[in-house]
Formats: structure tokens, sequence, C-alpha cells
């Protein structure tokens, strides 16, 4: 026999992404401006943070180009993995593709397509991909390591070592430098809480952090420990109980977080482009909460406090006494600004109003926004940009206005 290279015979289907077996190329025309021409090629990336291949088979000179869309499987999504020929057209630097989406991609770099995707209900994902040597993956090439939309950093962790103590575990984070020269305010970004694999997912919140950008800010968005790439374990869901199994107590977990928190915050005050001072918190779901609970813990370290959908867990006796406890530390400190839809299937509006009255009641400050008309699960509000965008721009700019 002769020798053969070992292969793995089982691999994440999550890394499959598949491509016809001929890729029909043609170069560019002498006719074709360099605007429409530069977009011929393959791209390479990710879509909402799952992998993703575009390739621009032909442009011509009015615009139109024939392309091929293909994208991996995703659990979180529910979808599959396939690929498919399209017509596209590109107009005013932007290539755009319809149908039951609306796929956008415009330059961000000289060889970097910036993605956004616009689903029929309204709700907006994003991605990012680099350009490829088309013929390498026709013949099935594809990178260790695909491209993610920022840079990829590791925080150490402020108190939590390895086992063996040699070294602080390390959390993984996605760092966005401002998009001007100069150093920016520094916003960080963090997430829910998910079940099972799916907490290995990493969040690039790429659609948040060109948001944010845009308004002046260097982004960093961390993944909590146990999560995405970050060492540890996620202790978070070590909820109390009593003797009836019912909740008590979710403290260990929040003071997970917070650390987690805090050496995040540590750390991207290190960043290049980040300029001293205070910091912008934001955050889906528990990370919402946690950038209420963190500002009302030290309010001198925060500039505001972004909150999508926030909550621990969906049980007001025990997670009410925090909003209560934040509102009581932050108090006029700490501008916040509150985003929620009224069918949120884990925080209903009944429970929502609850720590909004006990945030306020102790003297926290916050706008409150109860949005209307999210399709499906209100909880996915940050997905629907165009339902908060224009108060939220608006909540950025009060904060330089004020010198926060």
């Amino acid at each position: 026999m002769i020798s053969a290279q070992a292969q793995p015979l089982t691999v994440d289907p999550e890394s499959v992404v598949p491509l016809p077996q001929k890729l029909e190329m043609e170069t560019p025309a002498a006719d074709v401006p360099p605007v429409i021409a530069r977009f011929q090629g393959a791209w390479i990336g990710t879509w909402h943070d799952d992998r993703h291949i575009l390739v621009v088979e032909r442009v011509s000179a009015d615009g139109h180009a024939k392309v091929i869309f293909a994208q991996s499987d995703s659990a979180f999504y529910g979808m599959n993995r396939e690929w498919w020929r399209d017509d596209a057209v590109i107009v005013d630097g932007a290539l755009t593709m319809t149908g039951f989406r609306l796929f956008q991609y415009v330059f961000d770099g000289p060889d970097r397509l910036y993605m956004t995707a616009t689903l029929k209900s309204g709700g907006v994902t994003s991605g990012t991909l680099v350009r490829a040597d088309p013929a390498r993956l026709a013949a099935g090439e594809r990178p260790a390591e695909w491209p993610w939309p920022g840079e990829r950093v590791w925080i150490p962790h402020l108190t939590v070592r390895t086992p063996d103590g040699s070294r602080p575990m390390k959390l993984e984070a996605t760092y966005y430098p401002p998009m001007d020269a100069g150093p920016a305010p520094l916003a960080i970004f963090t997430h829910g809480s998910d079940v099972g694999l799916n907490q290995l997912r990493s969040w690039s919140f790429s659609t948040e952090a060109h948001w944010l950008r845009r308004n002046g800010f260097a982004v960093l968005a961390l993944m909590r420990r146990g999560r995405g790439r970050s060492e540890g374990i996620n202790g978070e869901e070590d909820f109390g109980r009593d003797h009836d199994g019912g909740l008590d107590d979710v403290s260990a977990g929040v003071a997970q977080a917070v650390e987690d928190l805090e050496s995040a915050i540590t750390y991207g005050r290190t960043l290049p482009g980040v300029k001293p001072g205070r910091v912008l918190l934001a955050g889906q779901s528990r990370g919402g909460f946690l950038a209420i609970h963190y500002a009302g813990l030290k309010p001198s370290d925060v500039m505001g406090v972004v909150n999508f959908s926030g909550g621990w867990y969906p049980y007001g006796p025990v997670t009410t006494p925090y909003y209560r406890n934040a509102g009581r530390g932050a108090a006029d400190k700490v501008p916040q600004l509150w985003l929620y839809a009224d069918n949120d299937r884990l925080y209903d509006e009944a429970l929502i109003r609850e720590y909004y009255q006990a945030f306020t009641a102790a003297g926290g400050r916050a706008r409150f926004e109860l949005i209307h008309g999210i399709p499906g699960d209100g909880h996915l509000l940050r997905l629907y940009v165009d339902r908060w965008r224009a108060v939220a721009d608006e909540f950025l700019a009060s904060l330089v206005r004020q010198g926060h």
C-alpha cells in the first residue's frame, strides 16, 4: 500500500460550504468600469457569523452580474448548506441581489466586502468577506480559519487563572477600531444566554458594531467565559434552588459575568484607537441586564447603557431586586436607553414594566422604549434596525452633547 495521510472520518457540518463543480469565471471586458470590475472574483467569509462564499463569475458594463451564493449549515438559524446561481446588479458601489432576502455587498477596504442581508420581515444581519482564489475554492480548498468581521483578540482575565495556575484564563472578543482617525471612546457589546452546543458559537455583533462605529466609537464585542472560544466554564446557570426546586438565587452567575466584563473594560482601554475614560456598555438579553447591573456597581466607569431586551432570567421575585439596586447605584449619573418589544417571548410586558418601575423608583434614569409589531419573537428586537436606530442615534448624540 502507498502511504496516505489519515483524514478525519467526521467533520463539523457547519464548516462545509458547497460550490458547483465548475466555476464559470470570465475576465471583465475592457469597457467595464473599474468600480464594477473590482467585484469580479471569489469572496469568502461570514454571514450572520456562519460561513459564506460569494463568487462573482461575470460582470458587464451596465452593472449586471452573474453570481454564486453559497452558505454553510447553521443549527442556530435552522439553515441547510446550499449554493445557487443568481443575477445581481452593481449600482452606486453596491452589489445587490434581490429575492426572498435582499443581499447587499459594499467595499470596506481594497479586498474586503461588508454585506447586509435584509429579510422579508425587516430583520437585518451582516457579515464580512475577503478576496479568495476561485480555482482553489473550486478544487475544494477551504481555510482552516475563516475570515471574521473584526480583529479577534484575547483578553487576559483579571481574577481567574487556568487550572494549573500558569496564566490568566483568556476571553475571546472582536475588536473594531474607530472609523475616523484619532482615539474614540470604547463601547463594549456582549451577548445573551444559549443552551447546549450553541454556547460554543462566537458572536461578532458586526451589525451593532458598525452602527456604534458610525456614531464615533471603537467597539469590543465580548464572549464571556465558556462561551464561543473563551476559556473556562459557563457558570451563569448555576442557580440557587430551594427545597421545592424553585429559583431563589442567581448571584453566582451574575458575579462571574461582572468579573468577565470588568476584564474586558480593563483590556479594552489598552487597545489602539481607544480614548481613555468612561465606556459605553451595550448588550442583548443577559448582556443588556449586565450593562445595567455593572453601571449600578461602578457608575464612574460608565458613560451610558444601551439595553436590548435585557434580562437575566424571567422570574421577577429573584431578578427585580437587581434593577432596584442598579437604579440606586447609577442614579442620574449614567444615562440609559432601554429597548424592548411588547411580544418578547422571554420577558412579557408586565415583567419589563416591573423592572423599569423598580429601576426608576430607586433613582435610576433611563429612556424606556416599548416597541410594537416586531415580527415573530420580540426578544430579537436588535435585528430590526430600522425600528430602533433613530432613537438610539439620538441617545448616543445626547451623550456626546452632555460630555459623557
